[in-house]
């Protein structure tokens, strides 16, 4: 195998190991790694909306060991079904037990979760990070990143601001790598599709599966000339686009593990320690069998598909 396929082998495998209980989330930033593959940071750089950092880490070729994973730190379960972001949660026994180091650093992770930042700085992959409000006009100095990368635009009040200030602080020459949702996502919701759209009262309980998801993702589904025309707006033109996350891949992510997500932490909980890896290796090899083939179907795109991937210049 040549190493560009090890390498696909061990992001995916990463990735289903990091997210062992939530397999479909594994699948679906797979293929955002694929789809942004051709995108490099160059200059000083900013992961706007880094999170707790494990995506961003795993796709500069970082490594975990297998005892990690994306829920050691989580709370509120019994909220869950309020969506409440169990993720949200921090202490000093925090460790993310990292075996080799990313090919590159980030110079700056921004999120808004002081939590989550706390996460990101335990992988010593940011130089820097930095809590704030995306919505808010940005703490940044105009022209003074060379590259940001973003997934979460989608998720702030008004995309056509949050463009215009990163255009801002985009360096003359620069790129911004963005993941935004196509106009088509909504008719992959079960939620949007039987209950949001017919308001019939027999699909009420999608509410229950959606959490806000897929829902708040929808209010900014746009068309490509709809985000084009942000992006010409903000002073910016579109060098790369491509879209990814078809119908299928969507709709696996839409049910996935999820509505067990506070079930399955109660089980891991409950098993003896000693066991614990074993039992995680064995689930891991299980995954494989329906991840695999899923990531390939999710690799053949159109115009239908759900995301946009977008590089843009200044």
């Amino acid at each position: 195998m040549s190493d560009s396929g090890d390498q696909v082998t061990s992001i995916l495998e990463q990735l289903l190991s990091v997210f062992w209980l939530r397999p479909e989330t594994a699948i679906w930033r797979y293929l955002d790694i694929e789809a942004m593959k051709g995108f490099e940071f160059e200059g000083r750089s900013l992961d706007f909306g880094c999170g707790d950092g494990v995506f961003s880490f795993i796709r500069a070729g970082g490594r975990f060991s297998a005892g990690f994973d994306a829920f050691q730190k989580t709370e509120k379960l019994d909220r869950f079904y309020q969506n409440v972001d169990v993720y949200d949660s921090y202490d000093e026994s925090y460790d993310p037990l990292v075996a080799s180091s990313p090919s590159y650093q980030i110079s700056v992770g921004f999120d808004h979760k002081a939590n989550l930042l706390r996460k990101a700085a335990a992988l010593n992959f940011y130089k820097e990070t930095i809590e704030g409000d995306g919505n808010a006009p940005l703490p940044f100095d105009s022209n003074s990143f060379g590259s940001i990368f973003s997934n979460i635009v989608y998720w702030l009040d008004n995309p056509a601001e949050v463009m215009s200030e990163l255009g801002r602080i985009l360096v003359p020459g620069g790129k911004i790598c963005l993941m935004l949702p196509n106009e088509t996502l909504p008719q992959f919701s079960f939620y949007n599709s039987l209950y949001a759209k017919t308001k019939d009262e027999q699909w009420k309980w999608l509410e229950l599966l959606d959490r806000g998801r897929l829902s708040d993702n929808i209010k900014q589904s746009k068309s490509d000339d709809a985000w084009r025309e942000i992006f010409r707006s903000a002073g910016l033109s579109v060098s790369h686009h491509s879209q990814h996350l078809p119908k299928v891949v969507i709709q696996a992510w839409d049910i996935g593990f999820r509505p067990m997500f506070p079930a399955l932490m109660s089980m891991v909980a409950s098993v003896d320690p000693q066991k614990l890896p074993s039992i995680k290796a064995e689930w891991v090899d299980a995954l494989r069998m329906f991840a695999n083939p899923l990531t390939a179907i999710g690799q053949k795109n159109d115009g239908s598909s759900a995301f946009h991937c977008y590089v843009l210049t200044k």
